[in-house]
């Protein structure tokens, strides 16, 4: 129905490991999935692999990251936005709102490495 009415993108919000549901969901229609847990072993890079543009990804950031070292956040950054950004369909951002233990300077360094992946 929503495709029909010219809606392009329908995503599912989805916490936990969902590869038991998502080719149900793609096979009903949903073409987008967020946030994309990494905690849960959900791996943004198999699933652009497996499904390629057919599917619109936002997430997998581990957010946990954010919480530690500089350096950490690049490395969760640098493994995984670049090849997804490569083939589009994919919007960098961590797999959970953030805590508020994480440093307003550390969220300011990821944006900051966003900017020239």
């Amino acid at each position: 129905l929503f495709h029909d009415h010219g809606v392009r993108t329908i995503f599912v919000e989805s916490n936990g490991q969902l590869d038991g549901l998502l080719d149900l969901w793609v096979e009903s229609g949903m073409n987008g999935v967020y946030l994309l847990e990494a905690g849960a072993g959900v791996d943004a890079l198999n699933l652009r692999r497996r499904y390629g543009r057919a599917l619109v990804l936002i997430g997998n950031l581990d957010h946990h990251a954010f919480c530690k070292a500089k350096r950490d956040i690049a490395d969760e950054v640098r493994t995984k936005v670049p090849a997804l950004l490569e083939e589009g369909g994919y919007i960098p951002a961590p797999d959970h709102p953030l805590p508020p233990e994480v440093p307003l300077e550390n969220y300011e360094y990821y944006l900051q490495l966003l900017k020239f992946v």
